[in-house]
C-alpha cells in the first residue's frame, strides 16, 4: 500500500515542470504581476519558484544514469533535445549560452565515460577525465548553472541510492551553487574592484543568493517523499515539454508586445 505523503517520480517531475514553466514566464515576462496593477514584489514569485525546478530534475538525471539499461540511447536523448532546445532557449531568455539540457547531457556524459574507463580497470585519475572535459566544456560553452551543475549531478550518481546521502549531497551542493559559485563569477565579472562597486555588489548580490539558495533547498522535501515509484509518465513528454514551453511564451511574448 502506498504511504499518503508518497511522491511518485512522475508527480516530482511534473511538479519540476511546473515550476518551470512559472520560472520562465518570469524571464519573459518580467513584469507580469506589476503590469497587472499588483504589488510590484509579486514579480519575484515565477522566479522563486523556478528555484525547485533544477534540483528536481538534476536528482532524476543522476537516477537515470544509475538505472538505465541502455545508456547510449539515454545519452542520445539528452543530446539531441538539447540541440532541440537551443534555439527556444535563446529567443525566450536572450541567453546565448547552452541550455539546462546541454548542462545534463554533458553530467551524462562523464558518467558514462567515468563507467567505461573504470570498468576497463583504468585508475581513478583517469577515470575523472572525462567529468573534467564535462566541465570546461560547460564553462566554455557558458551552459545553464554551469559547471557546478555537473558536478552537482556527478556527485549525486556517485552518492547510489541511499535517499538520505542524495539529500545531503544535493543540499550541500545547492548551498555551494548559490552562496559560493554564483556570487564569485558576478564578482569576477566586476570591470574594475573599486571598494564601493563591490561593496555596492555584495550588497545586492547577497541577499539575492540567499533568498534563491533558500527556495532551491525547498526541493528537498519533496523529493524526501521520493519512495522509488515511477508513476505513470511519458519519457516524451518532459523532453519534449523543455523546448515547447520555451518556444510558446517566446512566441506569446511577441503577440503581447
Amino acid at each position: 500500500m502506498r504511504h499518503p505523503l508518497s511522491l511518485s517520480a512522475a508527480e516530482l517531475k511534473y511538479l519540476a515542470a511546473l515550476c518551470m514553466l512559472l520560472d520562465h514566464m518570469g524571464v519573459v515576462f518580467p513584469q507580469l504581476f506589476s503590469g497587472l496593477g499588483l504589488p510590484a514584489a509579486l514579480d519575484l514569485l515565477p522566479r522563486c519558484a523556478g528555484r525547485l525546478a533544477f534540483p528536481i530534475f538534476a536528482y532524476f538525471v543522476a537516477e537515470g544514469c544509475r538505472r538505465t539499461r541502455f545508456f547510449h540511447r539515454y545519452l542520445l536523448r539528452l543530446g539531441v533535445f538539447a540541440l532541440v532546445s537551443q534555439v527556444p532557449y535563446t529567443l525566450a531568455t536572450g541567453i546565448w549560452g547552452g541550455n539546462v539540457i546541454l548542462t545534463f547531457f554533458l553530467a551524462a556524459a562523464a558518467v558514462y565515460g567515468f563507467e567505461r574507463l573504470v570498468k576497463a580497470e583504468y585508475s581513478l585519475a583517469v577515470a575523472a577525465l572525462p567529468l573534467l572535459g564535462s566541465c570546461v566544456l560547460a564553462l566554455l560553452l557558458n551552459t545553464d548553472y554551469g559547471f557546478p551543475a555537473v558536478l552537482l549531478v556527478f556527485g549525486l550518481y556517485l552518492c547510489g541510492e541511499d535517499r538520505r546521502r542524495l539529500l545531503l549531497c544535493l543540499g550541500a551542493g545547492l548551498a555551494v551553487i548559490y552562496l559560493v559559485c554564483g556570487p564569485l563569477m558576478g564578482f569576477l565579472a566586476l570591470p574594475v574592484l573599486l571598494p564601493q562597486l563591490v561593496g555596492a555588489y555584495l550588497a545586492a548580490a547577497i541577499p539575492s543568493a540567499l533568498a534563491c539558495c533558500l527556495c532551491a533547498e525547498l526541493s528537498l522535501l519533496p523529493l524526501a517523499c521520493y519512495r522509488g515509484q515511477l508513476g505513470l509518465q511519458s519519457k516524451w513528454f518532459f523532453y519534449g515539454f523543455y523546448p515547447a514551453h520555451l518556444l510558446g511564451l517566446w512566441a506569446l511574448g511577441l503577440a503581447v508586445n
